[in-house]
């Protein structure tokens, strides 16, 4: 191989492995079916993966606050968890559903939830759609 097939071969490597990197990236507000089996050993409940996989969702995100509002501090937000669509609860909640049963959990935002879902408080929310048996 000569020395300029060298340098296009490790530029079109160096391309790709970004590329995968990058799409890696922009999963941060979703966690997949193929990611959980790959990690599953390590957990049993869809609280275990979260804390794992992206334990950021579980920090509780304080509210924004206002100009010209008083400057007492600030309220924590906890998560909301919707499963199929459906409000459950906290972040509590997640330690009741077996990872097996899970297809995809994604997390939104409090302006995305709120938008979805209707007026949310100012909490963000994780999504979890189980598997079709």
């Amino acid at each position: 191989m000569g020395p300029g097939l060298r340098v296009f071969a490790l530029t079109v490597a160096a391309l790709a492995t970004g590329t995968a990197l990058q799409a890696q990236r922009s999963q941060k507000n979703l966690i997949t079916v193929e990611e959980l089996s790959k990690a599953q050993a390590n957990m049993s409940t869809a609280y275990d993966a979260v804390a794992m996989l992206r334990p950021r969702w579980l920090e509780a995100h304080e509210l924004a606050r206002l100009p010209g509002t008083r400057t007492e501090s600030l309220r924590d937000t906890p998560i909301r968890v919707y499963l199929n669509e459906v409000n459950m609860g906290d972040a509590e909640y997640l330690k009741t559903i077996p990872v097996a049963n899970v297809r995809e959990l994604r997390w939104l935002s409090a302006n995305e939830a709120a938008s979805r879902y209707g007026p949310t408080d100012g909490q963000s929310a994780i999504v979890v759609t189980l598997k079709a048996h």
